[in-house]
């Protein structure tokens, strides 16, 4: 075929190859599948007895809820610290996550000691580390703070004010204990922050109650020593009736003044704390001095000071009609001027922060800060109130002052002891009373974090997960292997299949597969007799004509019949770029095929270096070629008849000096020309081409060139190399023939074997007749792939 000897000769560079199919990717594997095999058997070998010999690593979670929604708008967005309240998930995790936190896990794991105390089964995370021969009792807190820190994680639950407290260790026991301890310090230490203020509040008036107390004793003791001294039991009425309101508007004024200094310390906290929150506090707090309020809060401490007065003036009239009604009007008064303030105070706060509820719950922060804006401007109308107050009681006591100056002389002193004693008791019954109150207050408050589920013991570790170690381990392998082959083929350019060529650009006659199944039949044998000839086992043409081998054979023959229409081929070089490729064995049975269809083949074996012709057919190899072109012996004597109808065979003769000038020689190109026109085909048996230049010669006087690649054996270099150099000197390259194709190793199965059609259709069991040592035909079953 033209196109075929076009495409043949023009392929003196190398194609580029063409982009692999998924079926070419499959024949990798296929052809790969040991190596995927060892592959799979070594990763998955050392991931099993990694997992197995790995200790088990246990996991156990308890889970906390961040809950900011039941908390006090101050509360939620400041404590004394500073650190604000309203306490996100992300603020919550840098808590868990803090190194303060973690050293008070560390130091109540110290006092724990056991996971089980019957069972004496020690805390691992706090064992120590033999370091340089010296073994300490325990760890120290730092070190086991880190090692907490790489055992615990902390998980925000999506869509949620939920966090996951997960621990992990090699006892069961002791990832609970460590998540339950997490849990457990992380609950404590919010109560204490969230207890702060109230705390702070509760410290304050348990000073107060002590001082107050002491002052209490002093008064009495004073009072005690005075009255045994000048012998004085008590004062008249009237002296008592103004000792009584002293003391009791002294106390009031107290007590004031200590809700003062309380409210002060809480007010100037809100201060600093929102100050650094937004900078235009200040001026917010500054404009919250309204003057109607200070008027209606003075009228109002006026009237609270006047019920007060009357009750003091009159405990004799307790329960008369006139006196209820006094009391009454002014109970009305006092209630219409809170109603007033309340109203007032109200406007004033949305004035200062429009857009805002008065009262109310937020998760909002601007809505927080804007609430806490709320509460200052209410401590400080509330601290306002109170001055009032004091500044009312101390007028009214100025008043009493003057009364109390009117007791004679000789009782002022015992007066003055008795009114500090009455003055000091009422008011550390008053503050005791608070202090109490506010104890009840601080006990009350249990912060934002609950323990929703605690962590349990778990039953099962969580790793090594065997099953997906092994199965990961399996994959390993497999893609390990996948990979290997791959680069392995990317590496390896010998020739293995029909495609292999065909991506290169070369032109495939034929690909005869391994011979060895066929040959095993013969017993092991090397040489059978057949017509007097001991021919060689790989002349399977000739010893089993209907076998697959001489099928791949047949069709060669019938390729290169058809390579030219206009001009037939007739005599042609069988050649190979290196040795023991099989060209030998190709010129062999290509040569009896043709003898088979009838055509009259003389063989020629031109390896005059390492001849083998004579070998396959069992001849003496003299005389041959070398007498025939160097001795002029007749062509009688040289050309040798074979018990083959229509096939003739001239050996190598004797092995000349200069091998390359005798081929080269005009009496060959005489020779070739001569057996043209007794013979209708012509086949050179020639040695390699990249061995020596006797093909390159040779291939200039005939017409085409059949080159024989091995494979798996012949590297697609070598093969361009040996095309570019008969080319280069105007030889005709026919074709390829791929000898030794294993379809087993390189398409995994003989289903490909009918797919490629280098061999014969075949239905069930074919019969041939195999030539036997002693000259008898053997029946002999062959079953086709």
């Amino acid at each position: 075929m033209n196109n075929n000897n076009a495409a043949s000769e023009n392929h003196s560079q190398p194609v580029p190859s063409q982009e692999g199919t998924l079926q070419d990717y499959i024949e990798v594997i296929l052809r790969g599948k040991r190596t995927i095999l060892v592959s799979v058997i070594i990763v998955l070998t050392g991931v099993a007895l990694y997992t197995f010999f790995t200790k088990p690593v246990y996991e156990s979670t308890a889970m906390v809820l961040v809950d900011t929604k039941g908390q006090q708008t101050a509360l939620r967005l400041f404590d004394v610290t500073g650190i604000g309240a309203v306490k996100n998930v992300k603020n919550e995790l840098e808590i868990l996550k803090s190194r303060s936190l973690t050293e008070a896990v560390a130091r109540r794991l110290l006092e724990t000691r056991y996971t089980d105390v019957m069972r004496q089964e020690k805390i691992l995370i706090i064992e120590p580390l033999t370091d340089a021969g010296r073994e300490d009792t325990v760890s120290s807190v730092t070190q086991i703070a880190k090692r907490l820190e790489k055992a615990v994680e902390f998980d925000p639950v999506r869509d949620s004010d939920v966090i996951k407290i997960t621990a992990k260790s090699t006892q069961a026991r002791e990832a609970a204990l460590i998540a339950n301890t997490f849990a457990q310090i992380y609950y404590d230490r919010n109560m204490f922050t969230s207890r702060t203020r109230s705390r702070a509040v509760r410290e304050f008036l348990e000073d107060q109650l002590k001082a107050k107390k002491t002052a209490l004793d002093e008064s009495e003791n004073a009072l005690q020593q005075y009255m045994e001294q000048h012998g004085i039991v008590s004062l008249d009425d009237e002296a008592k009736k103004i000792i009584g309101q002293l003391s009791e508007l002294e106390a009031q004024r107290d007590a004031a003044d200590i809700s003062i200094q309380s409210l002060t310390k809480t007010l100037t906290s809100y201060q600093e704390q929102l100050a650094n929150e937004e900078p235009n506090v200040v001026k917010v707090i500054r404009e919250a001095n309204d003057p109607y309020i200070r008027l209606l809060q003075e009228q109002l401490a006026k009237l609270e000071v006047q019920r007060d007065v009357t009750i003091a003036q009159n405990p004799s009239y307790a329960g008369q009609e006139i006196y209820m009604h006094k009391l009454k009007e002014i109970d009305d008064q006092a209630d219409a001027l809170r109603t007033k303030l309340q109203k007032r105070t109200e406007e004033f706060i949305q004035s200062l922060i429009p857009g805002q509820r008065i009262t109310g719950q937020t998760n909002d922060p601007a809505s927080f800060l804007s609430e806490a804006k709320q509460k200052i401007i209410e401590l400080q109308i509330e601290l306002q109130a109170l001055h009032v107050k004091k500044m009312a009681l101390t007028n009214v006591i100025g008043q009493y002052e003057k009364q109390f100056e009117s007791i004679p002389q000789k009782n002022i002193q015992f007066a003055r002891l008795q009114r500090s004693r009455l003055s000091n008791e009422k008011l550390y019954l008053l503050v005791e009373e608070k202090f109490h109150e506010s104890a009840i207050k601080e006990k009350s408050e249990f912060g934002y974090i609950d323990i929703i589920d605690p962590a349990y013991v778990p039953i099962e570790p969580v790793s090594p997960r065997i099953p997906m170690n092994l199965a990961l381990g399996a994959l390993l392998g497999l893609m390990l292997g996948i990979g290997l082959t791959f680069f392995h083929e990317y590496l390896d350019v010998r020739i293995r299949t029909p495609e292999d060529l065909e991506k290169k650009g070369y032109v495939t006659l034929t690909a005869v597969a391994l011979m060895n199944e066929e040959i095993q039949r013969f017993e092991g044998r090397t040489k059978l007799e057949r017509d007097g000839l001991h021919v060689d086992t790989h002349l399977l043409s000739y010893l089993n004509p209907i076998s697959s081998i001489a099928e791949s054979y047949r069709r060669l023959r019938t390729k290169i019949q058809y390579a030219q229409v206009d001009r037939p081929v007739q005599s042609m070089l069988v050649t190979s770029p290196n040795p023991g490729e099989g060209k030998s064995t190709t010129v062999s049975n290509l040569a009896v095929t043709f003898a088979q269809a009838g055509k009259k083949v003389i063989l020629i074996d031109t390896d005059l270096r390492r001849p083998s012709l004579h070998s396959e057919f069992g001849m003496d190899k003299q005389p041959g070629l070398t007498e025939l072109l160097i001795n002029n012996s007749p062509l009688e004597i040289v050309v040798r008849k074979t018990p083959l109808e229509n096939l003739d065979i001239v050996c190598c003769g004797t092995i000349p000096p200069n091998p390359a000038e005798t081929l080269g020689s005009q009496r060959m190109k005489h020779l070739i020309e001569e057996l043209k026109g007794t013979y209708d085909v012509l086949l050179l048996d020639s040695p390699p081409v990249l061995a020596v230049t006797d093909p390159t010669i040779l291939s200039t006087i005939v017409d085409g060139v059949i080159i024989v690649v091995s494979s798996n054996r012949t590297r697609i270099d070598t093969l361009d190399r040996s095309v570019e150099l008969i080319q280069s000197v105007g030889g005709k390259c026919l074709g390829l023939v791929l000898n030794n194709f294993d379809l087993r190793m390189v398409y995994g199965g003989y289903y490909r074997y009918y797919k490629y059609k280098y061999y014969n259709y075949g239905y069930g069991y074919q019969y041939g007749t195999y030539g036997s040592g002693n000259g008898k035909e053997e029946k002999v079953e062959s079953k086709e792939a």
